[in-house]
């Protein structure tokens, strides 16, 4: 491959990772994005005389200033400023790719492409992020030397001649050395990218020994979270059909505390693949015909013991305990499992300090966190394991008539409900069979089709006529059905089941198991009911190879937003404490041998003192020192040119040449350092050295030897050093 080549490739990988780096914040729409790709791609082509006119470069700086002035227009017409910015970014890089005639284009190219990357730390914390960080890692070495090298050449090959003008062109030895093969090979990316790995390293270190003191400018990147259908002010029927297929990842599931890595992966239990739990997120009390809403209140600050909300009660030991890792959505909601009693939330970290977090209840048993940090949450759910406790939830009238209300034209649907219920005694036993019509019965199918409406009444049509439909007409038809048998009742929205995921140890929630259910006031409390044909979690199944491969980085990004996005103060010191540990249990392990080992059967053992953990530590590293350079002593092998240089053909052009050397420097003619041998020797001829031709003969028969593998006879040396010894004895000759 040629030198220009090699350059032209490297030059386009780093501003395709700049380019890309400007999309992850969500900024840019998908037609901006594809122009962006249309114009890179298009440029690698546009090269040669073309972009060294005056012409074309006049046109294209009037273009750059134009498009400038047009997104300083738009932002004033009430245009987003961060997009129109972006755009402009992305437009002066491709700009420089359309004019790449020289090496200061080529470094233009570079630095906007890292300015491309110092943005997109303020646009995303995604995992994407930190491929692109690798990325430039890598090629950043490449663009340097191979940019550095460039202008050395067309500085050298030039010929006075200007390469960084408008309309310059590039001369014929600069066309022929960036055409050379031989400039850079193989070798050379491999050996420039080994140089990354120390610096990968101290960055790592840095990292480590200097955590975040507080999101600052990286909340920025984290401005909308997901949306989901269910949780804000209304759900109109058929919003959760729509999004039944979508496998996104929106929280993480662990029964039980947290172990000392994160998320656990219980190799010695058999877990089961499917979890059957729903999450509870929201409620609505007002149908309306055709969606629900909910009744506007004001919401309440929760006390908290430390990082412990307590909804019922406080935690006890036999509490069930579930950790979830809850993704940013749009409503930041706190999902809880059935007979939740608290939740625990630890700190998040600002200015270098603790902050409590603050979490807010309102009507419906809503409970939503209020100073969202752009990470998503992390909190920990207790939940009774006593299937006898009661939590009661009296009501007052106000309540009750909310929880009562129902739309107009409701009598074929409170026709159905008596029917269906007339012998029953409770109303228990009135939900249990409206649920086990709905759900049982066979006479209704779950699908993700929308029942065909028009402009008659969709919970009617979904009764009497389709009988087919998304998990909200089933929990509105119950609701309603019961409502109208005087039975206080609520529709409430979260998950339904979660998946596990082997790779990361947890169980996943995706987008597509939002679902909607039944909550009746049964008995002085809440009891739920879900009426949904079971056929819904069989449409959930997500098998393939496309299900382990979203799984697995699925995994990748959790351990990236824990580990990397969310590594602050408390996770330093979290991870000191595993370290240290593991070195006392490594340092209890090594005094339990050399106590068992190290006397006579019957003797006493050793009294003194065990190692200290930093003794240990220090001496870990010792050891691994000691190791890395036996490993580097094994492995290493003599470079190609000291075998070159170690062969007797070589050792005797070199000695050759070096008494030749000897011989100029005591006639006042030495080489200098800067002078190859063969320059030395055409500097001599033209000073008229009497001599020359000896010079010029030894100096070619050392580069032939040296280079080219012809040995040198006995005879040649032997004459060679007579005509060299006589250079030496002539000190009386001319120059």
């Amino acid at each position: 491959m040629s030198f220009a080549l090699l350059h032209k490739l490297v030059t386009y990988l780093i501003a395709a990772l700049g380019l890309y780096a400007l999309t992850l914040g969500g900024e840019l729409g998908i037609a901006v994005q594809g122009l962006i790709l249309v114009a890179y791609l298009g440029s690698f082509f546009v090269e040669g005389d073309r972009v060294r006119t005056a012409g074309w470069v006049r046109g294209w700086n009037a273009a750059v200033v134009a498009f400038f002035v047009f997104q300083i227009v738009r932002g004033v017409l009430g245009g987003p400023f961060l997009a129109l910015g972006l755009e402009y970014a992305a437009f002066l890089q491709l700009s420089r790719l359309f004019n790449r005639a020289t090496a200061k284009d080529h470094q233009q190219i570079a630095i906007l492409a890292f300015l491309h990357l110092i943005a997109a730390t303020v646009l995303s914390t995604d995992l994407a992020y930190g491929f692109v960080f690798i990325g430039f890692v890598i090629t950043t070495p490449w663009m340097l030397v191979l940019s550095q090298l460039r202008s050395e050449i067309e500085g050298k090959y030039q010929g006075g001649r200007p390469t960084g003008e408008t309309g310059a062109q590039l001369g014929p030895d600069v066309r022929r050395v960036l055409a050379s093969r031989r400039i850079v090979g193989p070798g050379f990316l491999l050996g420039t990218a080994a140089l990354t790995l120390p610096i990968f390293l101290l960055t790592v270190g840095l990292f480590l020994a200097f955590p975040r003191v507080g999101l600052g400018f990286l909340s920025f990147g984290g401005r909308g979270g997901q949306r989901t259908a269910g949780f804000g002010r209304n759900i109109e029927l058929g919003d959760f059909g729509v999004i039944r297929d979508d496998p996104t990842v929106v929280m993480r599931l662990q029964l039980g505390p947290l172990d000392e890595d994160g998320p656990g992966n219980p190799e010695s239990a058999v877990v089961p693949a499917q979890l059957a739990l729903r999450m509870r997120g929201t409620s609505f009390d007002h149908y309306d015909g055709r969606r629900w809403t909910r009744t506007t209140a004001e919401s309440v600050s929760m006390r908290s013991d430390g990082e412990y909300f307590p909804f019922r009660r406080q935690a006890l030991p036999e509490d069930v305990q579930l950790q979830v890792i809850l993704d940013r959505l749009d409503e930041p909601v706190l999902f809880l499992p059935e007979r939740a009693v608290g939740v625990k939330i630890p700190p998040r970290v600002e200015a270098a300090r603790d902050r409590a977090r603050q979490v807010n209840s309102s009507a419906g048993d809503e409970y939503r966190y209020v100073d969202d940090d752009g990470l998503g949450l992390r909190y920990t759910v207790y939940a009774s394991s006593d299937p006898g406790e009661v939590f009661v939830d009296e009501l007052d009238s106000d309540e009750r008539d909310r929880y009562l209300a129902l739309p107009r034209r409701v009598d074929r649907v409170s026709t159905l409900a008596a029917e269906l219920t007339a012998g029953a005694v409770t109303n228990r036993e009135r939900a249990a069979l409206i649920q086990a019509h709905l759900r049982d019965s066979g006479l209704y199918r779950y699908s993700l089709e929308m029942p065909r409406v028009g402009d008659g009444d969709p919970l009617e049509a979904f009764l009497f006529e389709a009988r087919y439909g998304h998990c909200e007409y089933y929990s509105t038809a119950m609701s309603v059905m019961l409502r109208s048998l005087g039975v206080p009742t609520r529709n409430v929205t979260g998950f339904a089941g979660a998946t596990y995921n082997p790779y990361g140890g947890y169980y996943s929630v995706r987008q597509g198991d939002a679902h909607s259910w039944v909550e009746a006031h049964l008995d002085g409390r809440w009891v739920a009911f879900d009426p949904t044909p079971p056929a819904r979690g069989e449409l959930a199944v997500d098998e393939g190879l496309m299900a382990d491969v979203r799984a697995m980085m699925d995994a990748i990004r959790t351990r990236w937003a824990s580990d990397i996005v969310g590594y602050d103060i408390r996770s330093q010191v979290d991870g000191l404490r595993r370290v240290f540990r593991f070195l006392s249990k490594a340092r209890r392990a090594v005094s339990s041998l050399v106590d068992d080992g190290g006397h006579a059967p019957g003797a006493a053992p050793s009294s003194r003192a065990p190692l200290s953990p930093w003794a240990m530590f220090v001496g870990s590293l010792v050891l691994l020192g000691l190791a890395g350079w036996v490993v580097a002593r094994l492995f290493r092998r003599p470079s190609r040119r000291r075998e070159i240089d170690e062969s007797p053909t070589i050792r005797a052009a070199v000695s050759l040449y070096r008494d030749l050397e000897r011989a100029l420097r005591r006639r006042g003619h030495p080489r200098p350092d800067t002078r190859t041998p063969r320059e030395h020797a055409e500097t001599l001829r033209a000073l008229g050295f009497v001599s020359a031709d000896v010079v010029d003969e030894v100096t070619a028969r050392y580069e032939a030897s040296r280079w080219g593998a012809e040995a040198l006879t006995d005879a040649d040396l032997h004459r060679l050093r007579l005509e060299i010894s006589r250079i030496s004895e002539n000190r009386t000759a001319s120059v």
